[in-house]
């Protein structure tokens, strides 16, 4: 799976539990999530430095794992062949809708899983069945 940062735009002291409901919202998928919290920053000495908290994000996420941080500048970092770089705004993502057409968009990009669904084993093999009997799985 490519890398993925969530760079999500932010007023100055901005409340950060927005942050922590999208990593949970992605590790209940199985997904591997850093969330890059301002006290994480602060511990690395990066909380005045936006461009250096991109970078040391753009590292860990190349090693696999969903990173969301929050900034008040874009992250000055670019995508590349191994890297995705998400930009939402934190008012969009107040808004349960958009919030679910992003988590909807990183899935159908194949950077974040697919939602877990607890299906009882009598109603997957009818669901399997009818998928069958029209044609999108082999028997």
């Amino acid at each position: 799976m490519k890398g993925l940062v969530i760079w999500i735009r932010t007023a100055e002291g901005s409340d950060e539990s927005i942050l922590d409901k999208l990593g949970r919202d992605i590790e209940e998928r199985g997904g591997r999530v850093e969330v890059f919290h301002s006290e994480a920053v602060e511990n690395l000495g990066m909380e005045k430095n936006d461009r250096a908290k991109a970078i040391a994000c753009a590292m860990l996420a190349s090693h696999g794992v969903v990173v969301i941080a929050s900034g008040t500048e874009k992250p000055g970092i670019n995508p590349g062949e191994k890297l995705e770089i998400r930009i939402i705004e934190e008012s969009d993502l107040r808004h349960s809708d958009t919030h679910d057409g992003f988590m909807r968009d990183l899935e159908l990009a194949g950077l974040v899983p697919p939602p877990k669904y607890d299906v009882h084993p009598d109603e997957e093999k009818e669901i399997l069945k009818k998928l069958q009997d029209l044609g999108y799985l082999e028997e």
